[in-house]
Parts: structure tokens; C-alpha cells; sequence
């Protein structure tokens, strides 16, 4: 005398998903904000080798003239 309802709907309620709630997981390479930081990254890293380690200054000569030193 055990009737399984759990398959039938009554005409009042609405259809249910009985499985858990599907969570959505995060992809980081769909996400823009990712692909932002990783062009700016980019972009300081160019910038980083292409001053040589930034020891480069806007304005200076690249090579200084070493003094000759004075022979007595």
C-alpha cells in the first residue's frame, strides 16, 4: 500500500527540479576582467625588459663616459 508520489504532480503545483541547484562555475578565460590584467601584465613586463630592469630613465644618455684616470 506504499505509493511512490514523488513522481506525480498534483495540477496545483509547479514542475521542480528535484537535483541540487546547478551552480555555475567560474572560467577564467571567458571572464574580461582576466584578459585585462593579463594584457596589463603583458604590457609591464614589455616595459620592464625594454628599459633594461628600468635602469633607463627617460632623458639620460644610455652610456656615461668613464674618467680617465690620472697617471702620476
Amino acid at each position: 500500500m506504499s505509493d511512490n508520489n514523488h513522481d506525480v504532480q498534483s495540477e496545483g503545483s509547479k514542475p521542480r527540479d528535484h537535483a541540487h541547484p546547478h551552480q555555475h562555475a567560474w572560467h577564467p578565460h571567458l571572464d574580461w576582467r582576466v584578459w585585462i590584467a593579463v594584457v596589463l601584465m603583458l604590457a609591464l613586463v614589455l616595459v620592464y625588459v625594454v628599459t633594461d630592469n628600468l635602469s633607463l630613465r627617460p632623458g639620460t644618455p644610455a652610456s656615461q663616459q668613464t674618467p680617465t684616470p690620472k697617471v702620476p
